[in-house]
């Protein structure tokens, strides 16, 4: 067990970088609870994050996941995985670091497409009719849109690669050890 671990640990990286399923094997190694934000949401508003994009727009998801993250902040401890555009801006990423330890899963943008292109829940996936956009647009895209996000994601205090071939073991054992030394250390 680590001694001194934060009552928080968030995890950040885009979408399909592995912050849930890591999350979850981290939180069952360090004996502590596990939150997805994203399920957080859907049960507080009763919707699939899909529904919510399609009938009220990015804008109404982002204003509900903020308010699900602040909740989780205040009364929460454990291991979090936050949403792929949690952190929406610098006011958050502050928050979410003076209440817990945030974690950049980094994972390069082909394992990612790989990960989600054929993921139908996924709303940033579909265009305006609904149907999935071709590779080449959504890595355009997905590009855009992970590179707007990275200087956020930057700011984690613990930074670690995903390149995909790793098992989720593996990776888990290199954050603890990441963890383990920060803690120490600070």
């Amino acid at each position: 067990m680590i001694s001194n671990l934060p009552d928080r640990i968030f995890l950040c990286g885009f979408m399909g970088a592995g912050k849930s399923v890591i999350g979850r094997k981290l939180a069952k190694v360090l004996e502590v609870s596990f939150l997805d934000l994203d399920n957080k949401i859907e049960v507080q508003t009763g919707q699939s994050i899909p529904e919510i994009f399609g009938e009220s727009g990015e804008s109404t998801f982002r204003v509900a996941e903020r308010r699900a993250l602040l909740e989780v902040i205040r009364a929460f401890d454990g291991v979090v995985s936050l949403g792929g555009g949690s952190l929406q801006n610098q006011h958050m990423v502050d928050h979410v670091k003076l209440n817990g330890l945030l974690i950049f899963i980094e994972t390069p943008i082909s394992v990612i497409l790989d990960r989600i292109s054929q993921d139908e829940n996924r709303p940033l996936l579909l265009d305006e009719q609904g149907n999935p956009k071709s590779r080449k647009q959504l890595k355009n895209e997905l590009t855009t849109l992970y590179e707007e996000r990275l200087p956020l994601y930057e700011q984690a205090v613990i930074q670690i690669h995903n390149d995909g071939n790793k098992s989720v073991e593996d990776i888990v054992e290199k954050l603890l050890k990441k963890i383990r030394n920060h803690v120490e250390y600070y």
